[in-house]
This record gives C-alpha cells, sequence and structure tokens, in this order.
C-alpha cells in the first residue's frame, strides 16, 4: 500500500487535469455553459512541467479570435512586424518535477467538450501519475501538445508572444 487516499470517479464522469486556462474555474464554466459544482483538488503529477512551447499561428481560423486577435508588433530595421504567433502552456516530461495543477470531473460527454475546445493539444492518461491520490471507477486526463504545434526556435522565434491576458489569467489561477 502506497499510504495515499483513493478518490472513487463517479459513474459516468473523469478526471481533468487544468494546468494553464483550465485551471481557472471561470474557464472551465466558461466552456461547460453551466456552474460547476463538483470538487476541485489541488494535485500534483509526477514527472511532468509546464511549458511556455505551444504555438498557433494568430491567422488559425480554428482557433477562438478571442484567444489569437490582438495588435502587437516588435521592432526590427525601424518597422513595426506583427507577431505571427501565440504562445501557450503545455507539459512536457521531466522526472525531477511535480507539476502543481488542478483536478476536476467532467462526464463524458462534457470532456469531450474539452477535446474539441483543447484544439492542437491531444488528451493523455495521469492517472498514474498523481501523487496525492489513487483512483478507482475511472481515469483522469491531461492535455499535451501535438508535435505540430509545439515551439521550434528556429520557426518560431521572432515571432511569437505571450498574449498578457493569457498570462494573467494562468497567475490568478495559482494565486491563493
Amino acid at each position: 500500500m502506497n499510504g495515499k487516499s483513493t478518490i472513487k470517479i463517479q459513474e459516468g464522469k473523469v478526471g481533468m487535469i487544468g494546468y494553464g486556462m483550465l485551471s481557472s474555474l471561470e474557464s472551465i464554466e466558461d466552456i461547460l455553459g453551466r456552474k460547476y459544482e463538483d470538487p476541485i483538488y489541488r494535485v500534483h503529477l509526477c514527472g511532468m512541467q509546464r511549458a511556455w512551447n505551444f504555438v498557433a499561428p494568430n491567422n488559425d481560423p480554428d482557433f477562438p479570435a478571442e484567444y489569437i486577435k490582438y495588435d502587437s508588433f516588435y521592432l526590427k530595421n525601424n518597422k513595426a512586424i506583427p507577431y505571427e504567433k501565440s504562445i501557450f502552456l503545455n507539459i512536457m516530461e521531466n522526472k525531477d518535477i511535480q507539476l502543481n495543477c488542478t483536478l476536476c470531473f467532467v462526464t463524458h460527454e462534457e470532456l469531450a467538450i474539452f477535446d474539441d475546445f483543447e484544439l492542437g493539444y491531444t488528451r493523455i492518461d495521469v492517472t498514474e501519475r498523481i501523487e496525492e491520490y489513487n483512483f478507482e471507477n475511472g481515469k483522469v486526463y491531461a492535455y499535451k501538445a501535438l508535435p505540430t504545434y509545439e515551439f521550434d526556435a528556429i520557426n518560431d522565434a521572432d515571432k511569437s508572444i505571450i498574449e498578457k491576458g493569457y498570462l494573467d489569467l494562468v497567475l490568478a489561477s495559482y494565486d491563493t
């Protein structure tokens, strides 16, 4: 026995990890279109860390406009050049780190809504990586960038920006 408490996941639900935007209760409720009433836990994922290495083109028609449509420029050779891409959070392997994050529970139908919302990410099973708990009757998932959306230092440098509103949202989620 490992000494961890056990969470029995309610029938018809799954756990979902938030480490960026999905760590914000307001964001979860906006995406769900309802008040979230299940428990929320602060947990740690073993062997994972946050990385500012998810990059989305600002002209991608599939991304919600409110996340990538803004006017930001950098100066180069006395010219104002618009940023082409936005940087968002991702997770990556790091055996020496424990990632602080939130855990909430949604139905399978609601998880499909998050799958659609988390464009450019793939859902991965992190059930066994949670430091504080064992789980019965279900899985816990997190979203990780697809390789085509990971930051490329050669092609993305000087073209990408972290939008302040997104950064503020993430920081506010952990400001307790």
